[in-house]
């Protein structure tokens, strides 16, 4: 209910809170999000969106770095690394949010004190099962664009899979 969220969200900015609000933009709800965009910022509240990513009625939606990554095939060995630190509710810390998701086995733990941080590319058997989250092109900490939460690399070549421009359709 938008008059609701925007008379909470009013509440907490009287109270002197940092806060806005953020909407996916699905393919179905766009009209609808832009609306709620526009009359959240018109009451001076700070409204984003982010991009839809996967798929909606056969349709994959995102702009992704590798090639069927997120196809639902996994037919294809890869080597995979993390390139960010991916803690689960428990503290378990995973590869990717592939692995989180489907309660694989973690990497660690953050109260393991003995844990070291492994930069090393690791076999994976599960690509094609991809979180769009982990391989969707985005900007880094430094505001780079080009990043992406995991590195995935071929057995066979070592050299990094196609780099893929599956431009959004979403509008932002």
């Amino acid at each position: 209910e938008l008059n609701e969220l925007l008379a909470k969200t009013h509440r907490l900015l009287e109270a002197n809170f940092s806060v806005g609000i953020w909407a996916v933009m699905h393919p179905e709800q766009v009209d609808i999000v832009l609306a709620a965009q526009e009359r959240a910022r018109g009451e001076g509240i700070d409204f984003r969106t982010k991009d839809f990513l996967g798929y909606h009625q056969g349709k994959l939606y995102g702009q992704y770095k590798y090639a069927n990554a997120c196809s639902g095939r996994t037919n294809e060995q890869v080597l995979c690394r993390t390139t960010e630190f991916l803690i689960g509710p428990d503290g378990s810390i995973y590869r990717c949010h592939h692995d989180l998701y489907e309660k694989l086995q973690p990497i660690g733990h953050i109260l393991d004190a003995d844990y070291q941080i492994d930069e090393r590319f690791l076999p994976c058997d599960s690509y094609g099962c991809c979180n769009p989250c982990d391989i969707k092109i985005k900007t880094n900490r430094l505001q780079q664009f080009g990043h992406t939460s995991v590195s995935i690399k071929s057995h066979e070549s070592e050299q990094d899979l196609h780099y893929e421009k599956a431009l959004s359709t979403t509008t932002a």
